[in-house]
């Protein structure tokens, strides 16, 4: 799952805990993630100019780039680092009214529009609440920001003017294509006290243009302890070719023949856990996937050690009550790695 995604899901999951989260953190902005406060804290029954500039620049620059969200009612400033970190919540006055009136701004903020962009209210008991905005890299892209008449793209925290030079380069050669992961599952089952789960890496073109040198790499960081045995598995030499690294790194790259098509997807490995306790560190595996001549993707899987303990003990006590069943463990299985059941299809 690209960042962007995992951290917009992540919040419609968890809610104000979310932003709580962002704010006890004090999470910085990054690549794929912004903070705003509104202008006029959603009083306006419009979308005030401000408010709408801050969401021209975000399509534009996110939709350019990578894919990020926006994050409204938060207020952002610089801490002794100089880095910009969440530092308190605003919480948005009509907060539904706020919502739609983004909706109704994206079509007006870029030319072309990005009709991709999503918005999620995180309501509050008295009708106030925080709205996030889901800005996926563009098929259509690049989007110039209507009014300024200016193209943006989103380099570390900031939203940077691309001067003509960079953006003819970026974008010269169309159509582009823009290869992006999903993933299949198994039903997780056990095993001699192991709980096993595999999940298949699958890599799909969902841009316009065909794909060539595919790749995809991906380092395993940290894995729960010694007892929990965890590896990538090969699933098509045919096509790719890669090798693996002191059993934690990996990286394939499609053969220089192989061509992907748009809205194909395929399976070039998959990636095998054993999970026993005790679980002594996090599971953190970082990766990157893409094509020749257009933008990675970076994705990122991460669980605390007592979460996977509680998986680890939550299926063994439904096995016990023999209430395990394929569904339960389908379940179990999008838990582990924090992938919505509606992302994935069963292998």
């Amino acid at each position: 799952m690209e960042r962007a995604l995992e951290l917009y899901r992540r919040i419609i999951t968890n809610g104000e805990a979310a932003i709580d989260e962002f704010i006890v953190t004090r999470k910085e902005e990054e690549l794929f993630l912004d903070f705003k406060r509104s202008s006029n804290h959603g009083d306006s029954t419009n979308l005030s100019q401000d408010d709408r500039n801050n969401l021209a620049k975000s399509i534009s620059g996110f939709g350019n780039s990578s894919g990020g969200i926006v994050v409204w009612g938060i207020d952002c400033s610089k801490d002794i680092d100089g880095a910009d970190v969440a530092r308190a919540k605003h919480p948005i006055r009509n907060v539904v009214r706020f919502l739609s009136n983004l909706q109704g701004a994206v079509s007006g903020c870029t030319i072309p529009p990005h009709t991709k962009v999503e918005h999620h209210a995180v309501r509050l008991g008295d009708d106030t609440g925080y709205v996030v905005s889901y800005i996926p890299v563009s098929d259509s892209m690049p989007h110039q920001m209507v009014g300024r008449l200016q193209y943006f793209i989103r380099a570390g925290s900031d939203f940077v003017p691309i001067q003509h030079q960079v953006l003819a380069g970026m974008f010269g050669r169309r159509p582009q294509p823009h290869v992006f992961p999903m993933f299949t599952m198994k039903p997780a089952i056990d095993q001699n006290q192991a709980l096993i789960f595999e999940y298949g890496i699958m890599l799909t073109n969902g841009g316009p243009g065909l794909a060539r040198d595919v790749f995809f790499t991906a380092m395993i960081h940290h894995g729960l302890g010694n007892n929990t045995q965890i590896s990538w598995q090969f699933h098509d030499r045919e096509n790719w070719s890669g090798n693996f690294a002191i059993g934690r790194q990996v990286s394939v790259v499609s053969r220089n023949n192989f061509r992907m098509p748009p809205k194909a997807f395929l399976i070039p490995l998959s990636l095998h856990i054993e999970l026993r306790p005790p679980f002594t560190e996090q599971l953190l595996i970082k990766g990157t996937l893409g094509c020749s001549e257009a933008i990675a993707t970076d994705i990122e899987f991460n669980i605390g050690a007592d979460e996977a303990n509680r998986i680890y003990n939550t299926y063994f006590e439904q096995l016990e009550r023999c209430a395990a069943d394929e569904q339960f463990r389908h379940s179990i299985a999008s838990q582990l790695l924090n992938i919505p059941i509606n992302d994935k299809e069963a292998m």
